[in-house]
């Protein structure tokens, strides 16, 4: 598990981060982000279970250390933001997305999701990289199993169950990025939800952090939830 940097990565962010600071108007560096669900998504990269394999364990201590040595790998390489940990809770195995996440339990979801953000982000995130927890709100509940389908979920349930693993890693991991789903709550898209990602993620939860659209789930608005 060695925590020396994919240097072919490295030299590619190295390459971008110079020239938009030398040869760009405002001179800012971009947030280098990279999937690192299961390892540091790049090659050289240190490649570990998946995480329904990883909530077999019922060991939060030792995925911790495990993200210690993804964080490890992805700040030599430059890269700051971790597209991880998938926090939905999923209750439909036909959702292709199953193994990315924790399971079925809240609780377990939550303790694990805690030990994911805080090994990525260390004690200190200038030395640390960014979590991004995912997928705000909903998502591994999908009508039918279907992938970006609309998810029909209570208030009560939304918050008690589905929210319960965010909430946890932003008041005791000091969670630092969120991303939205691709679903719909309601018959409002997440992404563009005021009621999920203003009322409730910042005026509920207390999130003060970074969120971040997933790839498509602006353009997805208008193309697929009409």
């Amino acid at each position: 598990m060695s925590p020396e940097p994919p240097t072919k990565t490295a030299a590619i962010v190295n390459a971008i981060q110079h020239f938009l600071v030398e040869n760009t108007r405002l001179g800012i560096p971009a947030i280098v982000h990279e999937e690192c669900l299961c390892g540091y998504q790049a090659r050289q990269g240190t490649v570990f279970p998946q995480a329904i394999g990883l909530a077999a364990t019922w060991d939060p201590a030792l995925v911790e250390k495990m993200t210690d040595a993804i964080r490890k790998q992805m700040v030599a390489a430059g890269a700051r933001q971790a597209l991880a940990p998938v926090l939905d809770i999923a209750r439909d195995p036909r959702w292709g997305r199953t193994e990315e996440t924790f399971g079925e339990d809240p609780y377990l979801v939550s303790t694990m999701g805690k030990a994911y953000v805080r090994g990525l982000q260390g004690h200190d995130l200038a030395d640390g990289v960014m979590a991004t927890a995912k997928h705000f709100i909903g998502y591994g509940n999908s009508e039918g199993g279907l992938n970006w389908a609309p998810a029909h979920i209570p208030p009560r349930e939304l918050y008690e169950v589905f929210a319960r693993p965010f909430e946890m890693a932003i008041r005791e991991a000091g969670l630092a990025s969120v991303m939205n789903a691709y679903n719909e709550i309601d018959g409002v898209p997440c992404a563009v939800s005021k009621a999920l990602l203003t009322d409730f993620l910042r005026g509920q939860l207390g999130f003060q952090g970074l969120v971040v659209s997933d790839y498509m789930a602006i353009e997805t608005a208008c193309n697929y939830h009409g």
